[in-house]
């Protein structure tokens, strides 16, 4: 049982409490990380985001500086309060052919002049809407291009109304087919007219998304984004990167509007596109030096305080399966550990010699006991055996005299031997001397012993069965009857994987009754010398012998009226060898 409790791992408590403490603290300092980490990546995000939305800004403030310009270049194209008059004659004139050349040479040379005034104007586009007529002109063709207009949606007079990109593309592709698939200019509307009252067309200014493009090569911007210009109603104006889809869920994205004239400038850039900055880096490299860090110390903590404890328990297990002699070795250095094992060597030192006092005290006073219960022999017998002996002398019978001499001498050399354990054999042997004996004095009895082969070699204390025999004669043996009957039987069985001898004496002789019966029960747990008179004495002289030998493996039953017998005594005791039992008292 003491083994099992130490082999049990039952004392882990302190290694479980050092692991949930590393744990804790491993748990403390990755959560402290990804918090940190997080706050890191932020600041990160807004210092990598810093420059989209300063090129955000610094489009919002270009794209809205068109607006305020708007108004400036729609002034060159008035006199007096008015369109000019030879734009208005372009714009009234039924068809192109008819126009004269002074007036296209004058519309072409004033356009001119204006877009050279602006690197970032294209062109222009002229729609007349009572002649259903457009023109078209770019500095790369210095000349009008005239042509029917396609359908779209006209601008509203007077609105200074923007033309996205899609309209602008449909207007100039109308115009020019070479421009298939520039998608590079955007508009504005300004209304032609001579009088408020009837406007003549709107003159439609190109501007190049060039401008916003050379705004944003002057950041550093990943190529997986985008910037966007568009107004409350989401018409295009510029995109920076058309191929671009982009998608929400993984992309960083921001938004400016500027209410003064409702347009919005939006960006995105894909998440993944954000690189780790040094700072993040640094915090999880922390994190897992602090994790690593951790573990470490427990397991070298645990392993030197296991190791140390692991020498106290079985320094423990070892004293406690009787190696008195055994002491845990002193770890080196001064801590706890030490100071325990120096108190456990101290404590072990003093029980030991305790134990080596009480235990040596104890074996004298079992020696001594035994010795006194084996040399307990009846003195009535003696007696009784002299005088037959002398009976049997004055009758001239020589020879049983002499037998009953010879046998009586056997019996009393083996009291005087030294030997305090004899075997079953000699045991038997002895008794059937007694027997013997008893039939010189006792013509009317019979005796039967039966006892396995197997049996004999195993060992009890000298003189056990003596003195269950004398009871026999004094109390048992019936003089009146000739068919007097005393057995003994020795036989053994197995009980829990261990050998046991089964001892039966019993005879038909003076029948018991319970209350004597339970009468030497009690004797038989006071002992022999407990009180003054000597009933049951033989009883509890053996009961004793064997009790101090085999200890709580021996038992003894008192019964009577089995198996036709009027007296039977059992007892049953652990098989075992005289050497095996001389051991715990050499």
């Amino acid at each position: 049982m003491i083994h099992k409790r130490y082999t049990e791992k039952s004392y882990d408590f302190f290694s479980r409490m050092l692991l949930i403490c590393t744990a804790l603290l491993t748990a403390f300092s990755i959560i402290s990380s990804i918090i940190v980490g997080h706050l890191s990546s932020q600041y990160e995000q807004t210092l990598y985001l810093k420059s989209y939305d300063l090129a955000a800004v610094n489009l919002l403030e270009a794209f809205g500086n068109r607006f305020a310009d708007f108004n400036i270049l729609a002034g060159k194209f008035l006199s007096d309060g008015q369109c000019d008059p030879r734009l208005c004659d372009l714009l009234e004139t039924p068809s192109y052919e008819e126009i004269p050349a002074e007036t296209r040479n004058y519309c072409t040379r004033l356009l001119a002049g204006i877009c050279r005034e602006d690197r970032y104007l294209q062109g222009f586009l002229i729609l007349s809407s009572k002649r259903e007529k457009l023109y078209y002109y770019t500095e790369s063709r210095s000349y009008l291009f005239h042509t029917d207009p396609p359908e779209f949606q006209t601008p509203v007079p007077f609105s200074g109304s923007l033309l996205d990109l899609e309209t602008v593309r449909l207007l100039v592709s109308a115009c020019d087919s070479d421009s298939t698939g520039h998608n590079d200019f955007y508009g504005m509307a300004a209304t032609l007219y001579r009088s408020p009252a009837a406007p003549l067309g709107y003159l439609i200014p190109l501007y190049s998304t060039s401008e916003y493009t050379d705004i944003l090569s002057n950041y550093n911007l990943e190529e997986q984004s985008a910037f966007l210009i568009t107004d409350d109603e989401g018409k295009l104006f510029f995109h920076s990167n058309p191929s671009l889809t982009p998608d929400l869920s993984s992309c960083y994205t921001g938004t400016f509007h500027n209410s003064k004239y409702g347009f919005n400038v939006t960006y995105y850039t894909k998440k993944l596109g954000l690189p780790l900055s040094p700072v993040t880096c640094m915090i999880i490299l922390f994190a897992v030096l602090v994790t690593l860090f951790s573990f470490s110390l427990y397991y070298i903590t645990y392993y030197l305080s296991r190791r140390n404890v692991y020498r106290i328990l079985d320094g423990m297990k070892r004293f406690s399966l009787n190696d008195l002699t055994y002491r845990i070795e002193k770890p080196s250095g001064h801590n706890e550990f030490t100071q325990i094992i120096d108190s456990f060597n101290i404590m072990c030192e003093e029980l030991q010699r305790n134990v080596e006092r009480s235990y040596v005290y104890e074996l004298q006073q079992k020696k001594s006991e035994l010795y006194a219960l084996q040399t307990s022999i009846n003195p009535h017998f003696l007696y009784n055996t002299l005088e037959i002996i002398r009976a049997q002398i004055l009758n001239l019978k020589q020879s049983d005299a002499s037998q009953m001499i010879l046998l009586l001498s056997k019996i009393y050399r083996n009291q005087i031997n030294s030997s305090m354990f004899i075997t079953l054999g000699q045991e038997v042997e002895l008794c059937e001397n007694l027997m013997i004996l008893y039939q010189y004095r006792f013509q009317n009895f019979e005796y039967e012993f039966d006892m396995d082969g197997q049996v004999s070699r195993f060992a009890l204390p000298k003189n056990t069965l003596q003195p269950l025999i004398e009871n026999y004669f004094v109390h048992g043996i019936v003089t009146e009857r000739q068919d007097n009957l005393f057995f003994l039987s020795i036989k053994s069985s197995h009980c829990q994987e261990r050998l046991y001898i089964h001892l039966t004496l019993g005879n038909n002789g003076h029948p018991i009754s319970e209350e004597r019966i339970q009468m030497l029960e009690e004797k038989l747990q006071s002992g022999p010398y407990t009180k003054e008179d000597t009933v049951g004495f033989a009883l509890t002289n053996v009961n004793s012998r064997m009790r101090i030998v085999f200890q709580e493996d021996y038992h003894m039953q008192i019964s009577s009226g089995k198996n036709g017998m009027q007296f039977q005594i059992e007892l049953r005791f652990p098989a075992m060898t005289a050497e095996q039992l001389k051991e715990p008292f050499s």
